[in-house]
């Protein structure tokens, strides 16, 4: 490993470390300071690591952008988001069908039913959670950290990828913890793979997951 990959190494490492540290003290500190909703503590925490983060990456944002501007067109931006879009809700069909034939009646995975009680409880910090640290932040922590020091593409994409559905599990379990690996997991890797054949551009992968999630969070406001 050079040098250069061993600076982003450690870098990664201190991402993760702050990343693994709030999340675990956020109830913490919500009992200290006897809040009975946590969500305020957990609102400033994720906003100071999207600051945090953006700062950490500024570099690598700035050269993605001048790549963005520089060689894509507004079409072909276009084309590879639809060509992610159709990758992501492929699997997700697939992995439906999976989850029905081992777990008939699932119809809701623990993420989406942590923000549907997100919505109940602090609606505007769900909007954050949802549209900005889920395709800020995640996107910055699981993908370009990880690939400033995994320069194989395959190592990257099937390696890389486990990063996501290890803390989901540690973090959040589910009734189906299993199935919700899996998924989350095969999610990464399909969002690795478009990420490495857009030439490493954060900003496809970030408009991708941003129309993934933007969707759904619409219906999930109507119920």
């Amino acid at each position: 490993m050079s040098n250069v990959q061993m600076k982003f190494l450690l870098k990664a490492v201190c991402m993760y470390l702050l990343y693994f540290v709030y999340s675990m003290l956020t109830s913490q500190i919500s009992a200290i300071l006897q809040l009975e909703n946590t969500s305020i503590v957990s609102f400033v925490t994720d906003f100071l690591f999207t600051c945090i983060i953006i700062f950490a990456y500024r570099k690598e944002l700035k050269e993605d952008a001048n790549t963005i501007v520089e060689k894509y067109s507004i079409k072909k931006i276009l084309k590879k988001v639809l060509i992610g879009i159709g990758l992501i809700m492929l699997l997700r069909i697939v992995m439906g069908i999976i989850t029905e034939l081992i777990a008939p009646g699932l119809s809701v995975d623990s993420n989406t039913a942590s923000i549907l009680d997100l919505l109940k409880t602090a609606p505007i910090y769900a909007i954050f959670k949802t549209m900005i640290f889920a395709v800020v932040s995640e996107e910055l922590l699981f993908r370009k950290s990880i690939s400033c020091f995994i320069k194989n593409n395959w190592v990257f994409v099937f390696a890389g990828a486990l990063a996501y559905p290890l803390l989901n599990f540690v973090f959040s379990g589910g009734a189906t913890p299993v199935l919700d690996f899996v998924m989350y997991y095969m999610t990464a890797v399909v969002l690795n793979y478009i990420y490495v054949k857009n030439d490493r551009n954060i900003y496809i992968v970030m408009i991708v997951k941003f129309i993934l999630q933007f969707l759904p969070f619409i219906v999930l406001l109507t119920l």
